[in-house]
């Protein structure tokens, strides 16, 4: 079981809460949230939201991290396929780390195999930019993650958790995870929800496919991209 599981850090947790929901996320009832800690469910994927002190170092930044049923297990499995995995207690129980060769270091930690989550187009989508794509692409695949979709560039190579979400690797000098979404229809259709909320959203029309861009409360800015089925330069895997 591998579900891809974001992780954001904001002072303001209520906020990030409402701008999540006028996504069109909905909060989990697994685990329940308490005051510094809440998972909400896309129709893929999950997005978990951790209070933090204002300027404390991780203020607005992104943390990759999975959910799977059973960590040991899931350590066993990717130790054998290759990549290496340290076991240790976190403030919710016992998780498995791995720090890529890129030097980006991220957990696994337990989560329910269904999250009863209604259906929905909108999937999580961690965006990872690495100066290391090939060794990334490999350490995911010793995880369990499916490589989904690849651009015949390489620009970016798109990989899929069997229980949920995305995880985007795409060439840069230097390694950073950032939030985004891909929905499968129009992302018009959002616009609706965000604008009830307060939220002002920005289409872009690029050609095969719209983008829809947002400023979350915790300082970044959000992309939602359609969901390209069979548009030029991309394959289904």
């Amino acid at each position: 079981m591998l579900r891809v599981r974001p992780l954001v850090h904001t002072p303001d947790p209520v906020a990030a809460a409402g701008f999540l929901q006028a996504l069109g996320l909905r909060r989990a009832e697994d685990p329940a949230a308490n005051g510094a800690y809440a998972v909400f469910d896309a129709g893929s994927g999950r997005v978990a939201v951790h209070g933090c002190e204002p300027g404390a170092p991780e203020e607005g930044a992104t943390a990759l991290a999975f959910d799977v049923s059973d960590v040991r297990e899931f350590a066993r499995r990717t130790t054998e396929a290759g990549t290496a995995v340290e076991l240790s207690e976190e403030e919710y129980g016992l998780a498995a780390r791995i720090t890529a060769p890129d030097g980006t270091s991220f957990l696994a930690g337990i989560g329910p195999r269904a999250t009863g989550a209604p259906s929905s187009p909108l999937a999580v989508l961690a965006l990872w930019s690495t100066p290391d794509v090939g060794p990334v692409g490999c350490v995911l695949a010793d995880m369990g993650a499916r490589p989904r979709t690849g651009a015949t560039a390489g620009a970016r190579h798109d990989f899929s958790a069997k229980n949920g979400g995305l995880v985007g690797v795409r060439a840069a000098e230097r390694p950073a995870v950032v939030l985004a979404f891909e929905y499968d229809g129009d992302v018009r259709e959002l616009v609706g929800g965000l604008a009830a909320a307060g939220v002002e959203a920005a289409v872009r029309d690029g050609g095969s496919s719209r983008s829809l861009r947002v400023h979350s409360p915790w300082g970044a800015e959000i992309c939602v991209t359609e969901r390209q089925h069979d548009a030029e330069g991309y394959r289904e895997q």
